[in-house]
């Protein structure tokens, strides 16, 4: 695994001793899409969030379990990401 993926990788070694210090969003728009459609790649994930929530039948009041039905829907998401998004949909 070279550095540059490792760092990019939530629980790479580094990562795991020095946290996780990347914006939420941008892991988000390297899952849901590409720096040019920044905004939409975000709009992407909320609403791919909110589906998987309703999905869940868990309330998006209840952070814990959607963080972990988020977590559970995308294993690529950290735990970062998926908190931001589960935020995204109380608000």
């Amino acid at each position: 695994m070279s550095t540059e993926t490792g760092d990019r990788d939530p629980m790479s070694f580094k990562n795991m001793i020095t946290g996780d210090h990347r914006d939420p969003k941008d892991e988000l728009v390297d899952i849901f899409g590409t720096d040019q459609e920044r905004d939409a790649a975000l709009d992407r994930a909320t609403e791919w969030a909110r589906g998987v929530v309703s999905a869940a039948e868990v309330p998006a009041s209840n952070q814990i379990a959607a963080i972990a039905a988020l977590r559970a829907a995308e294993p690529r998401l950290g735990l970062k990401s998926a908190t931001h998004l589960a935020a995204l949909l109380v608000n």
